[in-house]
């Protein structure tokens, strides 16, 4: 690299970075919000900049709501993590309302099939945007398992790397693991959801509720309390399809060919997972089907009013090959949960 490349680096950083959360800022509301009908009108058919930049964090960031104001990237101190992947991460779309493709397990082995090879060596999720795109990335699918797991994670960049202090975990993500096999629900962890068996765990995919969703749409409804009657039971999630590119790698994803440690201590079932959850609701007695109208949304009572069908099509529809349908059921779980540690998101 040049000599005077170094000192151009460094006098671009002090004299344009301290602006870049609020150019990018202003460049998210200008992306218009997502409408609340159908799996397809959400980020990945908007106009979503490719060149969104990694920022430094300020001191002082108060709460995820100072994150999410400032920081549509969100940050780190080292300004080192993948922007467009983050970008994605914090999208809100409106919870969908009809139009909705349920994935099932064999449609996550697709998706693992499908997913590009050297995607996440690096930032670099936007190099493979449209291969993503193609795959449904930034769309919102569904999901209907069980609740084998949650979690409050712990500091992520995509939440200016907050923490507490608050038990509840309310400015991060909440973690959640789900299952396509009733019969693993036997070894749900009901004393401490957060520390699920190792096999629960590996059988899980991912969806995550983020801070400022919640906020959003279901303030003081999307609590770790409000998870615990849901653990063990069937569940019906809606969000956005991403590919969590950063755990691309054997270590995490156990879809990844490894040495026998990696396999052994790997942490899900897929990269793909749902993030945000626009929607997410349980069945009491695990005998909902996918357009049954007994679904409780979370926080709600059995009584309640569930977004009942959510399906494009009937639900007989024949599954196209990278997406599909599939309906269990489960046993009742119902302990105090506990903030995780780890910070899987």
């Amino acid at each position: 690299m040049p000599a005077n490349s170094s000192q151009t680096s460094q006098d671009f950083r002090r004299h344009v970075a301290p602006f870049a959360p609020l150019a990018l800022a202003l460049l998210m509301n200008a992306v218009p919000s997502s409408s609340p009908t159908g799996e397809g009108a959400t980020l990945a058919k908007q106009d979503i900049p490719d060149n969104v930049t990694a920022v430094q964090c300020e001191d002082n960031i108060a709460d995820f709501q100072a994150c999410h104001a400032n920081y549509p990237t969100g940050c780190s101190k080292a300004a080192g993590y993948d922007a467009y992947l983050n970008y994605l991460k914090n999208g809100t779309p409106s919870p969908a309302s009809g139009g909705i493709t349920f994935l099932d397990q064999s449609a996550f082995d697709n998706l693992n099939a499908g997913t590009p090879n050297g995607l996440g060596q690096g930032n670099n999720h936007a190099d493979f945007k449209q291969q993503l795109n193609n795959l449904g990335e930034g769309t919102q699918r569904g999901v209907i398992g069980y609740l084998y797991y949650f979690e409050a994670t712990g500091a992520e960049t995509s939440n200016c790397e907050l923490t507490g202090p608050d038990k509840d975990g309310g400015n991060v993500d909440f973690h959640i693991g789900i299952g396509f096999d009733q019969a693993l629900t036997s070894q749900v962890n009901a004393k401490n959801p957060a520390k699920p068996p190792q096999a629960l765990q590996q059988k899980s995919v991912i969806v995550e509720m983020t801070p400022h969703y919640r906020a959003q749409f279901q303030d003081g409804i999307w609590t770790l309390a409000n998870l615990t009657p849901a653990l063990g039971h069937k569940v019906r999630v809606v969000g956005q399809l991403l590919v969590d590119s950063e755990h691309n790698k054997p270590a995490d994803n156990c879809a990844l060919d490894g040495t026998t440690a990696e396999k052994t201590h790997c942490w899900r079932y897929s990269i793909w997972e749902l993030h945000p959850v626009t929607i997410f609701e349980y069945c009491q007695d695990d005998s909902c089907t996918q357009n049954s109208s007994n679904w409780i949304p979370l926080g709600g009572h059995s009584g309640g009013t569930s977004s009942g069908s959510l399906s494009g099509e009937e639900s007989g529809e024949k599954p196209s090959p990278a997406d599909g349908t599939r309906g269990p059921g489960s046993p009742t779980r119902s302990e105090k949960p506990q903030s995780g540690r780890a910070s899987r998101s």
